[in-house]
């Protein structure tokens, strides 16, 4: 398992970002080798490090072979 931290405290609130990943090139930099298939991914918004208080909304998630 690895966890990523795509924004933080100093990005804006009240305003949609929209994200693109390419995720088989971050499983081969974090594990070194070719993962054929994923078991789950989790999206999450949390705000424990911080001790603040946190709220997200999630739009279309997709995962595409480009």
């Amino acid at each position: 398992m690895i966890m990523l931290s795509v924004r933080n405290k100093q990005d804006e609130t009240d305003k949609w970002f929209s994200e693109k990943y390419n995720v088989y090139k971050d499983l081969r930099k974090y594990f070194g080798e070719d993962i054929q298939y994923i078991d789950a991914v989790a999206v999450m918004t949390d705000s424990d490090n911080s001790h603040g208080n946190a709220t997200a909304y999630y739009g279309d998630i997709y995962f595409s072979s480009h």
